[in-house]
């Protein structure tokens, strides 16, 4: 078995017995088959294992593990995760009632988000500590209106700054989120200006810091160079406030295997967290897509192909509207057929959906042994973050079904959406 202290890879969950691609054992034909395509699949041993591994990694430390359910929102992947210790960040809120409907403790919650309104702050200060142990702090007027807030309705709570540290998380573009340039978080001078006017305020207290750099992250000088200016920052802001802070936010953003990607040691990510914050007595971290995304695979069949000189073309029965991260930034996921037929040779296939747009493209020129006929059935791997959680009725297209798989045991944890329901609210 691969070190542990790695992620899991693809293929712990979803693998071949007999030539047919399995989850945890289980044919994912026959889930198909009851449950129809396109169909999202994921395994609960696989979330385990990965929540087993960070949190094992972890240990020794202070540390509370708030799974971003921006990743996957469903219900059900939140109890699973509730019932292995997580809490959650929450970026908006309706996320904060889909913590509340699984009743994830209140106290395990950090609400973050850039653009939290008056409203929603409102009916969250009616309740005790605003509904969460934090609320990450992202601009000066969020700040100011959370304070004016609490004073006026004279409901205490606590906050943290998200600091924007400008340091390049060497990802992708689309998902770096702690460069000057980029919309999160505060600077070091609007942090230290907020803690010398409103560090005795009646109401809110500045609880700690947090951050967040981007997402995706494979190698550790990124943290190193991130969790270095945090902890400069730490101690200046206490400095200002005489007293020492509650504890630091220190994000997500671990990166996975999707195409064979080299993934950062969890060893090594943690000792990293004990060498700069093992002082304070609550460290949080935020991991979703570390925790998820290769829990899950995304099933489509083919519709039609199309060969012609220099192309070869697979149509899909799904489309960007159901995984829209190879549109939106490139992304890549590995594709492989259900069924392997082990004397088919692989030849290279565009792999498209049916979205009336130019960008909904899969991959270009990927190598599968498929024939290109109606009825083919192809996996998206790594598909468990970032997938359904984003997906869309664009070209007025149901969402799919999810299915869980946990500890040999099948459930329907969303049924498939009917043309029906998308057309019921405009009745």
């Amino acid at each position: 078995m691969k070190e542990r202290t790695q992620l899991i890879e693809p293929d712990f969950s979803f693998y071949r017995v007999k030539n047919e691609l399995t989850v945890d054992g289980i044919p994912v034909s026959k889930l198909v088959e009851k449950y129809g395509s396109p169909l999202y699949v994921y395994s609960g041993r696989a979330i385990r294992e990965s929540y087993r591994r960070l949190s094992q990694a972890l240990k020794g430390l202070p540390v509370q593990i708030c799974y971003a359910m921006k990743a996957n929102s469903n219900l059900h992947i939140l109890k699973l995760l509730k019932e292995l210790g997580a809490g959650c960040d929450l970026v908006s809120y309706g996320e904060w009632h889909r913590a509340e409907a699984v009743k994830i403790p209140r106290d395990r919650r950090v609400l973050s988000g850039v653009a939290k309104t008056a409203a929603e702050l409102d009916a969250l200060m009616n309740l005790p500590q605003a509904g969460v142990s934090s609320i990450h702090v992202e601009s000066v007027m969020e700040f100011e209106l959370i304070v004016l807030m609490a004073n006026v309705k004279k409901r205490p709570l606590t906050v943290s700054f998200r600091y924007n540290p400008d340091v390049d998380a060497q990802t992708l573009d689309q998902i770096s989120t702690g460069r000057k340039k980029d919309k999160f978080g505060l600077t070091r001078e609007e942090i230290l200006d907020l803690c010398v006017n409103f560090g005795d305020d009646d109401y809110v207290r500045i609880g700690g810091l947090s951050i967040h750099i981007g997402s995706q992250i494979t190698k550790t000088a990124p943290y190193e160079k991130a969790f270095k200016a945090l902890d400069r920052l730490c101690r200046e802001v206490e400095f200002h406030l005489g007293r020492k802070l509650d504890g630091v936010d220190l994000g997500g953003g671990i990166g996975v295997s999707y195409v064979g990607e080299k993934t950062l040691p969890l060893n090594r990510y943690a000792a990293l967290v004990k060498k700069y914050f093992s002082r304070y007595p609550k460290i949080v971290i935020e991991p979703g897509r570390s925790l998820v995304a290769n829990a899950g695979i995304l099933v489509s069949e083919v519709v039609y192909s199309k060969v012609r000189p220099g192309s070869r073309m697979l149509i899909l029965d799904t489309g960007m509207n159901d995984l829209l991260r190879p549109a939106l930034y490139g992304a890549e996921h590995a594709i492989v057929p259900i069924d392997s037929t082990p004397d088919l040779r692989a030849k290279a296939w565009d792999v498209v959906g049916g979205i009336c747009e130019s960008t909904d493209y899969f991959a270009r020129g990927r190598k599968l042994a498929v024939e290109g006929l109606p009825g083919e059935r192809l996996a998206f791997l790594s598909s468990g973050a970032y997938g359904f959680s984003m997906s869309s009725t664009y070209n007025t297209r149901p969402r799919v079904a999810e299915v869980l798989v946990d500890r040999g045991k099948v459930k329907l944890i969303r049924r498939r959406e009917t043309i029906e329901d998308l057309l019921g609210p405009e009745a």
